[in-house]
């Protein structure tokens, strides 16, 4: 390198790689400088100019010392390698949550006449027929109308064993058709499927910062800062305690491209992209990215009765009416939309041939129903009163009482596994519910939970749960994702338990289609949030190691870095994030 040749061949290479590789931490430094943050490519731009700059000076005899072209062009290399490597990686986190969500692209085979014609999912209308062999995705929501198959549907209900479709069976987009042949008749449009409802809530949460992340984000900003700061100061002491220009200007530089800020950057984002993937391939949706950071922080959690505990569909237990009254009995209850009514009914249509011919029928709101002298309602109307958890109707006259219905709803068979698990785990387990207090100490008992609080109102439960946060607790509250909306809302976490698929009117943090996929939510949210503390810890670990080593202390012992190996080690840093990420995915 001695030879004025050689010099003036690095100093033409060090330029081309400058303005053409080193030309991305130009817009990248100039993009964060205009949203008055520090980045990356802040320190790497100052760094690989400054090492340029320095090397012009002394090609041109401006400064009497030696250029090192070199270091520009290692620097440049190694980060963009590093680089390179890092969102390679990142792309294998993200690929399988684009996989799962973005279907937009696909073509189905849309039956036309006696023809399968290839369409994009896009251009396929309501009420088109859309033809699927075994292995094939389905790509919109629809009804079977000919043909059966084995249809997976983990990623809508979290559930992993094929569920039999035929005939008059609906079908929702995301589901994988494991066997068989069907057609469909489409009932929405893709634009409106449940498939790409799911990708614009994952966008959403994708969008939503945690806390640890904007503490992150924040840190990042100001660490830039310091980091320029200290290079300054770096060059400074070097120079005047030696007076040697190149050596303090390598330090400086050393200092500028080790430090990692990226490492902070990419720590908590890339750690909740792949929680939400997990989530999504497992049934369980995400509202939010702060659910990972909340929900390992949450000591007691309430459950809601109806629908989330008990399966929320009422049915005849025993029933004590004469057979003559049959027809009466099941023409009054179809003048009410009430569970307990629909139940009756289910329970006698097959003994029911036609309906009985009543006159001045109304419904009587929180009583039951009123045909002329007959009543069918509450039972403690004629003294039979509702209690061990089944709900007991009463049918007679004003003065006499004709028979009596006797209704239950059955607890979920896996909600006493899910009461286990947060037992073992030592979180307060609460029933809360507008039911009567006999009937919720019944399904408590049952299921081991000790605290219940009954007879409350919509209303009343925000009271509950704002008692149980000024007392210092985190909140996790389940139940229906639609009459439950506010207690949800209120809550630290809310995990909405809904069979609906219109998940845009669903309330909650998180929806879930089955109940054990409760536990699946904690025990992914401690995995997403120990890997997000672990990236911190690394990423805080590194700089307080390398950034001191990069200042020169330990020169006198013959320990120092090169700016181009401090560029080597800020890219391996980043990459080792990335990595350490990565393995929640094999998990």
């Amino acid at each position: 390198l001695s030879f004025p040749l050689k010099l003036e061949v690095q100093f033409l290479l060090s330029s081309i790689v400058q303005f053409t590789a080193g030309w991305k931490f130009y817009k990248g430094a100039y993009s964060s400088l205009k949203k008055g943050v520090g980045s990356m490519d802040t320190l790497v731009a100052l760094g690989t100019t400054g090492a340029y700059l320095y090397s012009l000076l002394s090609y041109f005899n401006f400064i009497n010392s030696t250029p090192f072209f070199e270091t520009n062009v290692f620097l440049i290399t190694f980060v963009r390698l590093g680089k390179f490597i890092e969102e390679k990686a990142k792309e294998k986190a993200i690929k399988g949550l684009k996989e799962l969500v973005n279907l937009s692209f696909k073509k189905v085979k849309v039956l036309e006449g006696n023809r399968e014609v290839e369409k994009n999912v896009r251009e396929v209308f309501k009420g088109e027929k859309v033809v699927y062999r075994s292995g094939e995705q389905i790509l919109l929501d629809g009804v079977v109308i000919k043909g059966e198959g084995l249809v997976n549907e983990a990623v809508i209900t979290g559930e992993p064993l094929p569920v039999l479709k035929k005939e008059g069976d609906e079908v929702y987009s995301g589901a994988v058709l494991e066997r068989g042949y069907i057609i469909t008749k489409v009932k929405k449009t893709f634009e409106s499927s449940f498939i790409n409802t799911v990708r614009k809530l994952v966008e959403e949460s994708l969008r939503e910062k945690p806390q640890i992340q904007r503490i992150s984000d924040k840190v990042s900003h100001y660490f830039v800062l310091f980091v320029v700061i200290l290079s300054a100061l770096t060059f400074l002491v070097w120079f005047i305690k030696t007076g040697e220009i190149n050596k303090a200007v390598q330090f400086s530089l050393a200092v500028l491209v080790v430090s990692c800020p990226c490492a902070f950057g990419i720590a908590v984002p890339l750690a909740v992209s792949v929680g939400i993937y997990k989530a999504v391939k497992k049934g369980i949706l995400p509202k939010k990215g702060s659910v990972f950071e909340v929900a390992p922080k949450v000591n007691t959690v309430i459950f809601d009765k109806t629908g989330t505990l008990t399966e929320g569909k009422l049915k005849v237990k025993e029933i004590n009416v004469p057979k003559e009254y049959f027809e009466i009995l099941y023409t009054m209850e179809n003048y009410s939309n009430h569970p307990v009514a629909k139940a009756i009914r289910e329970y006698l249509k097959p003994f029911v041939k036609e309906e009985a011919k009543l006159k001045g029928c109304e419904e009587i709101l929180g009583v039951g129903v009123k045909c002329g002298e007959f009543i069918v309602g509450k039972g403690e109307l004629w003294g039979k009163n509702s209690q061990n958890g089944v709900i007991r109707v009463g049918f007679g006259t004003k003065d006499k009482l004709i028979g009596e219905i006797i209704l239950e709803d059955s607890v979920r068979k896996e909600a006493k596994e899910v009461v286990e698990f947060f037992k073992r785990r030592g979180i307060d387990v609460i029933l809360l519910t507008g039911d009567t207090k006999e009937n919720a100490k019944k399904i408590a008992e049952e299921l081991g939970i000790k605290e219940v609080i009954a007879n409350v109102k919509p209303e009343e439960k925000l009271n509950v749960i704002r008692k149980l946060q000024r007392e210092g607790r985190k909140v996790c509250m389940v139940g229906d994702g639609v009459n439950d909306a506010p207690a949800l809302a209120q809550s630290d976490l809310g995990i909405a338990v809904s069979e609906g698929t219109d998940l845009a009117k669903i309330s909650g943090d998180i929806v879930i289609h089955r109940l054990l996929s409760i536990p699946e939510v904690f025990t992914l949210s401690e995995r997403v949030y120990r890997k997000i503390k672990e990236n911190l810890f690394w990423a805080f670990a590194y700089n307080v190691i390398f950034i001191p080593l990069a200042t020169g202390i330990l020169w006198n012992k013959g320990i120092y870095l090169k700016p181009e190996f401090a560029g080597l080690l800020m890219a391996l840093s980043s990459v080792s994030v990335v990595l350490n990420t990565l393995r929640l995915i094999r998990d």
